[in-house]
C-alpha cells in the first residue's frame, strides 16, 4: 500500500520526442492519476525537439503541467530545470533516457535551487559504465548522488547492483503496457502488403540493426526459406534508420536490392494492426532492458519468438517462446515448428493463457504503485 505522505510534486525530466506517446506516456499518466489522489502534483519535462510532435501539442492544450526545455550548454540546461523546479515545487527530480552530462546538470540544479531535492534515475535498459577507470569514476560518484533506482527489469536492476549500487537503492518496476490501445486494429493492413499467396509472415522492429539482432532475424528466414522453400517473408518496422538497415541487408545478402520477402515498414499508432497480420513476432535481440513489443504481441494472441537473454527470459512468456541468443539456425528452427503448427485448439489456448498472463503481469496500475512506494521510500 501507498503511503498517506508523499512528496508534494514530481518533476519528470525526459529526452523522450518519439513520434507516439506509446505506452512510456501512458505510464506517466497513469501515475500522475495516482499522485493526484495522494495530493501530489507532476510535472512534464520533454526536450524541445518534442514540441513539434502532435501528441505534445495535444498535451500542452490539455494540461498546464507540460514543459519543453533546450539542451543549449550545461549551465543553460541546468537554469531552466532549476527554474521549473522552484516554479513547481517538486521535491522529486525522476530523470528518464537523458544523457550522462545531463543527469550531471540535473543534479546541480537540484543542488543549487534552495532545497532539498532528491533525484530519481529510471534505467529503461541497461548501463554500460566506461571501462576507464578515470572516465568511470564521475558515474560512481553520479550513483552516490542518486537518492533512487528505478530499473526496467530484474536484468537491469542486477547488472546495477553487480556494479556496486547497494540493492537497497534500487527498485525494480517493469514496464507498463497501455493494453487498451491494442484493441483497435485495422485487419486490412496484411492484404495492403499484396504478399504472395500461402505467404507466412515473421514481423520485428529492428531500428538498431545489431542490438535488436535485424541481421539474425534475416539469416533465420533465409536459412528456413532455404532448407524447407517455405513461402516466408519477414517484416522489419523502423522508426528511424531505414536507408542504413536497407544498406545491411543486401550487404548481408550480397544483393543489390532488397529480395522481395524482406520488407521495411514504417511504424503505426495503432501497432496492434501489425501485431495481428503477423504469424508470428520475432525478438532475437542481443540486449534488451525490457521489451515492449514481446508483451504487446502476446496481448495480440500472435505467437512469439525471443533470444533467450536475461530480460527477455525473466518475462511472463511460455519457455517454448526462447531459442539461443545469436543463433540464427536455432531461430530457423522454431519459426519453421511455429509457423507449421496445424491450429488446433490447444495451440489457441496456449495463446490465451499467455495474453491473460502478460496482461495481469504488466498493468499501468501496478507500474504506478510501485513508482509511487519508490518515492515514499526515500522521503
Amino acid at each position: 500500500m501507498i503511503a498517506s505522505s508523499g512528496p508534494r510534486s514530481v518533476l519528470h525530466l525526459t529526452d523522450y520526442g518519439a513520434p507516439y506517446e506509446g505506452n512510456f506516456i501512458a505510464s506517466l499518466r497513469a501515475l500522475e492519476r495516482l499522485l493526484a489522489e495522494q495530493g501530489t502534483g507532476m510535472t512534464y519535462v520533454f526536450p524541445r525537439r518534442a514540441a513539434d510532435r502532435d501528441w505534445v501539442k495535444a498535451m500542452m492544450r490539455e494540461k498546464d503541467n507540460v514543459r519543453c526545455i533546450e539542451n543549449d550548454g550545461f549551465f543553460a540546461y541546468a537554469r531552466q530545470i532549476r527554474r521549473l523546479l522552484r516554479e513547481s515545487g517538486a521535491e522529486v527530480l525522476h530523470a528518464h533516457f537523458i544523457h550522462f552530462s545531463e543527469k550531471l546538470a540535473a543534479l546541480y540544479a537540484c543542488r543549487t535551487c534552495g532545497r532539498r531535492v532528491r533525484t530519481v534515475l529510471h534505467l529503461h535498459n541497461h548501463i554500460e559504465l566506461p571501462k576507464n577507470a578515470l572516465r568511470h569514476l564521475p558515474h560512481r560518484l553520479y550513483f552516490r548522488a542518486v537518492s533512487r533506482f528505478v530499473c526496467c527489469s530484474r536484468s537491469v536492476a542486477e547488472h546495477l547492483i553487480a556494479d556496486g549500487v547497494p540493492r537497497e537503492r534500487v527498485t525494480v518496476a517493469e514496464n507498463a503496457i497501455a493494453f487498451a490501445r491494442l484493441d483497435t486494429f485495422d485487419p486490412g493492413v496484411r492484404a495492403a502488403l499484396h504478399l504472395p499467396q500461402n505467404t507466412k509472415l515473421a514481423l520485428m522492429f529492428g531500428y538498431n540493426y545489431e542490438v535488436k539482432g535485424v541481421d539474425l532475424a534475416v539469416e533465420a528466414v533465409r536459412l528456413l526459406r532455404e532448407r524447407t522453400g517455405a513461402p516466408v517473408s519477414l517484416a522489419v518496422v523502423l522508426s528511424s534508420r531505414l536507408d542504413e538497415v536497407r544498406r545491411r541487408i543486401c550487404a548481408q545478402l550480397s544483393v543489390s536490392s532488397l529480395p522481395d520477402w524482406v520488407l521495411l515498414l514504417p511504424p503505426r499508432e495503432d501497432v496492434a494492426s501489425y501485431y495481428h497480420m503477423a504469424d508470428v513476432f520475432l525478438s532475437p535481440s542481443r540486449q534488451e532492458g525490457f521489451c515492449y513489443a514481446l508483451v504487446e504481441a502476446a496481448y495480440c494472441r500472435t505467437p512469439v519468438l525471443a533470444s533467450a537473454i536475461d530480460a527477455q527470459r525473466d518475462l511472463a512468456l511460455p519457455q517454448s517462446a526462447f531459442f539461443p541468443p545469436c543463433d540464427p539456425a536455432a531461430l530457423s528452427a522454431a519459426l519453421e515448428r511455429v509457423l507449421s503448427e496445424p491450429d488446433p485448439p490447444f495451440f489457441k489456448d496456449a495463446l490465451e493463457e499467455t495474453g491473460r498472463a502478460v496482461t495481469d503481469a504488466y498493468s499501468l496500475a501496478h507500474w504506478a504503485r510501485t513508482v509511487a512506494d519508490a518515492y515514499n521510500a526515500i522521503l
